[in-house]
């Protein structure tokens, strides 16, 4: 397992959002900065693409500044996650099974509209941006038999940040975004060893600050 395909993401997305600034993001380059990087499928440690309790969210890497952050979200076969938004922008992409998003525009009484669109993901496909468009959606994964493993980058981290789900019934539940690892890929180790577990994150790793 080599980290070097999600370096060189991490590089040219941030060389993307340096020329273009944060708050008008170059949505379809990194999406095809994206697809690139999906085209390899050996590069995420397995820690980092197991679900737990349905699905789980974990930080691949965090800009500095907070401009963008890349996560893997993983769900368990069947899993269907509330309508929801982030409220940054966001590039969703498939690295392995598959994931169908319903997207929603927000109502004017700031519940989501009913969903003008079902797309499904696959291995190696990214979800077509559209700038200026932030919409509500929901995830799910149809499979009753396998993980869905999607690498999403998003406008910020959003560890912290409070949004609204709603449930079946269209009532609002509070959500607070946190992530399932406790320590982040190293992207600028040289070194190829095995696999880490969590017992024991080698010097690959870098540990994330204590109550992220």
């Amino acid at each position: 397992m080599s980290l070097e395909p999600l370096r060189r993401f991490v590089q040219a997305a941030s060389l993307a959002v340096n020329a273009c600034g944060a708050t008008e993001p170059p949505l379809q380059l990194l999406a095809w900065q994206l697809r690139t990087l999906l085209a390899q499928d050996d590069w995420l440690p397995a820690e980092l693409a197991r679900p737990r309790q349905g699905c789980s969210t974990y930080l691949l890497y965090a800009d500095p500044v907070d401009r963008f952050s890349v996560v893997s979200y993983v769900t368990a076969p069947g899993f269907r996650s509330p309508v929801h938004d982030t409220g940054v922008w966001s590039v969703f992409g498939m690295l392995r099974g598959e994931h169908r998003l319903r997207l929603h525009d927000r109502a004017p009484d700031g519940r989501p509209a009913a969903a003008d669109e079902v797309l499904r993901l696959r291995p190696g496909e990214v979800l077509p941006p559209e700038p200026g468009r932030m919409p509500m959606f929901q995830i799910d994964n149809p499979h009753a038999d396998a993980p869905g493993v999607g690498i999403h980058v998003y406008g910020g981290v959003l560890a912290g940040l409070q949004s609204l789900g709603f449930d079946e019934h269209g009532e609002a539940h509070a959500h607070v975004f946190s992530y399932a690892n406790s320590w982040i890929p190293n992207l600028w180790s040289r070194r190829h060893g095995p696999r880490p577990d969590e017992a024991g994150a080698p010097p690959t790793w870098r540990a994330l600050p204590h109550g992220t």
